[in-house]
C-alpha cells in the first residue's frame, strides 16, 4: 500500500501546556489516500518540549535523526499520547500511520511547551497503584531500573502519567498478557502521558549510565475527569478522499526528481524518467506539485515536468507548505601569487667557516712541508 509523506515543521514551544482536547485541532484522517504523516520537530537548544496526539486506531513511531526508532507505540487501546522530547537529543521524525488491517484512522496533533502534569494523586510506596496514586522511583548506578503495575478500573480510561528526567532511560509499558502497548529507547523521552482504555499494565523505566541519582515518577488519574476524552470523528472531517486512480502523471523530461514534499527544499526520494507514467494522489495548495504513487512509496513531482492526464480538475489538496531551495552560493576565490624565496641552510655559514679553516689547515700544512724539504736539501749541500 502507497504512502504519502506528510510534512509539519513544528518549533515545540508556542503553545499553551493544555490538554489535546481543550483546543481547537484539526482532525486529520488516514485512509488510501493519505495512510501516513510525518511531523518533523525541532527544538532550541536546551529546552524540551512536547508533541501531543489524540488518536483513533492510529500507529506512532518516533526517530532520531541517524533513523534510528526512539519510540514506537501501535495499540487501539491508546487514544491521546503525549511525549516529551529531552534537551539536546536532535531533530525527531514522528510517524503516524494506521493500525494493521484498518481501512481508516484519524489523528489531531499539537505542540506543547511542556508535558502537563494533570489530576491530583496521593504519593504510596508500592509497586501497585490504581487511580489518584503517585509512586517515587529513585534509580541509581547499583538500582537503575524498577517495575510498577497501573491498574485502570472497569468501563473506564486510564491517564497514566510518567516522568524520568536525566536519566537517559529505556521504558516500557506492557499489558497482562505482555503485550508491548509502548516504548521508549535510549534517552531521547523524558517523560509521556498516555490514556488507555481499563486493565492493568506494568511499566518499567531503566536508565542508563547513571553518575547520580534521579527520580522517575509514575501516577495514574481518572482521563476524562481531567479533561482527556477518547477523539471523536465529527460527520465532516479534512479527509482524503481518493482520488480513484483516474488522474495520472507523464514524465516529460529526460530525468526528474521525486522528493519528499512540494518545492525543490524537500529532499530528493527518488528519480523519475522520460514517459514513466505514475498515478496521482493529490495536489498541493498552489496546485503547481502533485504527489504520487511510486514503487518504494510516494513522492511529489513538479508538474513543470509532468503531463497530467485523465479526471485531474477535482484533485484532493493536501495542505502542506510549497519549500524552494535557496539559491546555491556561488564564491570565486582569486588564488594569490606564489613568492618562493630559497631559503639558506642554517649550516651553511658553520660549514663555510669549518671549509676555510680546513683550507687555512692545508696551506699551513703545505708551506710546513716545503719549509721541511729546503731544510732538507740543505743539510745534503752541506
Amino acid at each position: 500500500m502507497k504512502r504519502i509523506l506528510f510534512v509539519l515543521l513544528v518549533l515545540v514551544l508556542f503553545l499553551a501546556a493544555l490538554p489535546m482536547l481543550a483546543q481547537e485541532t484539526e482532525i486529520i484522517t488516514l485512509n488510501d489516500a493519505m495512510p501516513a504523516i510525518d511531523v518533523v520537530i525541532t527544538l532550541p537548544p536546551d529546552t524540551t518540549g512536547t508533541i501531543s496526539l489524540n488518536l483513533n486506531a492510529a500507529a506512532v513511531t518516533l526517530i532520531d535523526d541517524t533513523n534510528t526508532t526512539v519510540f514506537n507505540a501501535a495499540d487501539p487501546r491508546l487514544h491521546t499520547l503525549e511525549l516529551n522530547i529531552a534537551p539536546n537529543s536532535g531533530t525527531h521524525t514522528l510517524t503516524v500511520e494506521r493500525l494493521p488491517e484498518v481501512s481508516e484512522a484519524y489523528v489531531s496533533i499539537i505542540s506543547l511547551p511542556e508535558l502537563p502534569v494533570p489530576g491530583n494523586a496521593a504519593l504510596v510506596e508500592s509497586d501497585q497503584i490504581a487511580f489518584n496514586q503517585e509512586v517515587s522511583l529513585p534509580l541509581n548506578s547499583a538500582d537503575p531500573g524498577n517495575t510498577v503495575t497501573v491498574s485502570v478500573p472497569e468501563n473506564t480510561t486510564g491517564l497514566i502519567s510518567a516522568s524520568f528526567p536525566g536519566a537517559n532511560a529505556t521504558t516500557q509499558l506492557v499489558d497482562a498478557q505482555g503485550v508491548v502497548v509502548a516504548a521508549s529507547y535510549n534517552g531521547h523521552i523524558d517523560g509521556m502521558n498516555a490514556v488507555l482504555d481499563s486493565g492493568d499494565y506494568d511499566f518499567t523505566v531503566l536508565a542508563n549510565g547513571l553518575t547520580d541519582n534521579v527520580v522517575a515518577g509514575l501516577r495514574v488519574v481518572p482521563a476524562e475527569e481531567n479533561g482527556f476524552v477518547a477523539l471523536e470523528i465529527p460527520s465532516e472531517v479534512t479527509a482524503a478522499t481518493s482520488s480513484g486512480g483516474d488522474c495520472s502523471a507523464s514524465v516529460v523530461a529526460s530525468s526528474v526528481n521525486l522528493r519528499s514534499g512540494p518545492g525543490t527544499g524537500y529532499s530528493v526520494l527518488d528519480y523519475g524518467y522520460r514517459d514513466e507514467v505514475f498515478t496521482v494522489g493529490g495536489t498541493n495548495p498552489e496546485q503547481n506539485w502533485v504527489v504520487i504513487e511510486t514503487e518504494t512509496g510516494s513522492a511529489w513531482l513538479s508538474d513543470n515536468v509532468a503531463r497530467l492526464n485523465g479526471a485531474c480538475d477535482d484533485l484532493t489538496v493536501f495542505n502542506i507548505p510549497l519549500r524552494e531551495a535557496q539559491p546555491a552560493p556561488v564564491i570565486v576565490v582569486t588564488p594569490e601569487s606564489e613568492v618562493i624565496i630559497q631559503s639558506v641552510p642554517s649550516n651553511s655559514s658553520s660549514n663555510q667557516s669549518s671549509n676555510s679553516h680546513r683550507d687555512d689547515d692545508d696551506d699551513d700544512e703545505h708551506e710546513d712541508q716545503e719549509h721541511e724539504d729546503q731544510e732538507h736539501e740543505d743539510r745534503d749541500d752541506d
